[in-house]
């Protein structure tokens, strides 16, 4: 159910798309599943109440924004700042938590079952998540390079030792 003074999914799209900002709106109890919002500055934003399942929250600025009793189950925030955000009640469940700043947030009440995070200083939160998210392993961006090389050398090595000698 929206709140009679929210804008509605095309309109949140429409304004995201045109100018990156959405802060002090009040975006409670509307249904944004799936939505991706990248680059976004959401400062003071209310999203209470508000389905966020399955989002993408990338490099965007929350900061005091109102979450309380939102869905985040399964969503993604990375390089987020939800510094004094209000996140009591939210449920995290199966979210992935990469390089977010917590800072002053209060996550009393939030569901975290199946959540993971990395790069999360959840000490830092007014009230961290009763249970903390499991921590996310995250692969170093040159360890595939690395091993595609080994690989690339082992070949070499068995097929060079094949060859008769000359």
């Amino acid at each position: 159910m929206e709140s009679e003074n929210a804008l509605n999914r095309s309109d949140v799209e429409a304004t995201y798309k045109e100018k990156r900002d959405l802060s002090e709106l009040d975006l409670s109890a509307l249904d944004l599943s799936g939505i991706k919002l990248l680059g976004l500055n959401a400062e003071a934003v209310d999203l209470s109440q508000t389905n966020l399942s399955q989002a993408v929250i990338a490099g965007a600025n929350l900061e005091s924004a109102n979450l309380s009793g939102s869905q985040l189950n399964e969503a993604l925030i990375a390089g987020a700042n939800l510094e004094k955000a209000d996140l009591s009640g939210a449920d995290l469940s199966g979210s992935r938590w990469l390089a977010v700043n917590v800072s002053d947030a209060d996550f009393s009440g939030a569901k975290t079952a199946g959540a993971k995070a990395s790069a999360v200083s959840w000490s830092s939160a007014k009230v961290a998540p009763e249970e903390l998210p499991e921590s996310l392993v995250v692969i170093p961006p040159w360890l595939p390079a690395l091993l595609l090389g080994f690989v690339a050398i082992i070949i070499f090595l068995l097929v060079k030792k094949r060859r008769p000698a000359e």
